[in-house]
């Protein structure tokens, strides 16, 4: 019988006769019947519309869910404190969780790269960064984070082009993270000069 199929093995389980999978449907669409009888048809008709639009694209996840702007900072910035503590894993469920319901949001993309970078997890931190500059070209934190997991795994020039957009987009050197460019540019210059055969500064210099 189908009501005891719970107990089997998943290799034991027949598949549902035709007549047995309408069955279930048929009770399925019952039971929901049931539970919504009592909503307004207004209200039903409001789903229907916010379901609509989700689908066409005019609402994110944060409208289908009612979640507003106030509830997703207070996740972002406790998922970023949970960052800052080292408490990476939950830090990522949360900023997880961000990016799904405000794909379009280049820091929660931005903060997502960091803590799988901190997981040296780097394919997937450049693919997070990526998509942080996609979104925000003028975000300096991917730029200089990006380059740098470049630079660990020998990609100078796609280091270089990262570290040279993170400082031009701090010309007179107030951010921190061009700051960091510029230092891991240096850093650049001299294994691409000992890499040439340089074994050190020139005499003179």
């Amino acid at each position: 019988m189908v009501e005891n199929k719970g107990k089997q093995s998943p290799e034991e389980v027949a598949p549902l006769t035709k007549e047995e999978a309408e069955a279930e449907m048929q009770r399925f669409f019952t039971a929901l019947e049931e539970r919504i009888k009592d909503i307004p048809q207004e209200e039903i008709d409001r789903g229907v519309k916010k379901i609509q639009d989700f689908v066409d694209g005019k609402i994110g996840w944060p409208e289908l869910f009612n979640f507003t702007p106030e509830m997703l900072f207070q996740m972002a910035e406790y998922g970023f404190m949970q960052f800052k503590q080292g408490r990476y894993q939950d830090s990522e469920r949360i900023f997880k969780v961000l990016t799904v319901l405000d794909w379009n949001n280049a820091y929660y993309h931005s903060v997502m790269g960091s803590i799988l970078q901190r997981q040296k997890r780097y394919g997937e931190a450049i693919a997070e960064y990526t998509q942080a500059l996609e979104l925000d070209s003028r975000d300096v934190v991917s730029h200089t984070n990006r380059g740098e997991i470049f630079m660990l795994h020998g990609l100078v020039n796609e280091a270089e082009e990262d570290f040279k957009k993170a400082m031009e987009l701090d010309p007179v050197g107030q951010d921190k993270f061009a700051n960091r460019a510029r230092m891991l540019m240096v850093q650049l210059e001299k294994r691409k000069h000992e890499k040439k055969g340089g074994s050190g500064p020139e005499k003179g210099s």
